[in-house]
C-alpha cells in the first residue's frame, strides 16, 4: 500500500514520471519496465482510494490466514498478467489513447483470491464471493459500455480470475474451515 501511495504522489507531482511509470501500450517496447510499475500506479483519487480499500480490506485478511508473500506474490502475478492483458487488448480495439494507470488488476486479484479461500467469509455485511461478483459484474458493463475509456477492463477480469484461481490452490493448503490469529 505504502508504494502504492508513494507513486500516486509523485505522478501526480511530475508528469515525466507519470510516463515513466505508466503502461503505454504503444511504447512498450521502449518501456518495458511498465509493465511492472504499472500496478503500483494510480492516476485519480477515486482509483487508489478504492484500490487501497480492497487491499486494506481484503488484502488483511489474507495475510491472516496465509502471509505477507502470499499476497505480494498474488499482487505482482495478477499485476503482470492484467498489463500482458492491457497490451493485448489495446491492440486488438485500435487503443490510440494515452498512458493507462492499471493498479486495479493486482487489488482485484487479492480480493478474489481471499474470496475462492474463504468464500462465505462476511466482508462488509456481504459474503467475501459476492464482493468479486459485484467487481466483475460492474467491470464487465463499463468495459462494453465504452470499451476505448475502459481499456483496463480487460486486466481487472484477469486479475480476478487469476486471483480466484490462487485463492483455490490456496484453499488446499490453507484449508477451507482454518481462521489464522
Amino acid at each position: 500500500m505504502l508504494a502504492n501511495i508513494i507513486i500516486f504522489a509523485a505522478i501526480n507531482l511530475s508528469p515525466v514520471l507519470a510516463d515513466m511509470f505508466l503502461l503505454n501500450p504503444s511504447l512498450i517496447a521502449e518501456r518495458p519496465w511498465s509493465l511492472f510499475t504499472v500496478f503500483f500506479s494510480h492516476e485519480l483519487f477515486i482509483h487508489i482510494l478504492l484500490n487501497m480499500l480492497l487491499l486494506f480490506v481484503f488484502g488483511t485478511r489474507l495475510e491472516r490466514e496465509t502471509n505477507y508473500s502470499v499476497i505480494l506474490g498474488v499482487y505482482v502475478l495478477c499485476g503482470f498478467a492484467g498489463s500482458l492483458s492491457t497490451i493485448g487488448y489495446a491492440s486488438a480495439i485500435g487503443y490510440q489513447g494515452g498512458p493507462i494507470a492499471g493498479a486495479s488488476a493486482s487489488a482485484f486479484g487479492v480480493t478474489a483470491a481471499y474470496a475462492a479461500l474463504r468464500p462465505d467469509a462476511v466482508v462488509l455485511k456481504s459474503k467475501a464471493i459476492h464482493w468479486v461478483a459485484a467487481l466483475f459484474v460492474v467491470n464487465a458493463l463499463l468495459t462494453i459500455q465504452n470499451p476505448q475509456v475502459s481499456v483496463g477492463g480487460p486486466a481487472h477480469a484477469v486479475g480476478i480470475a487469476l486471483g480466484l484461481l490462487i485463492g483455490y490452490v490456496l484453499r488446499s493448503k490453507y484449508g477451507t474451515t482454518r481462521t489464522k490469529k
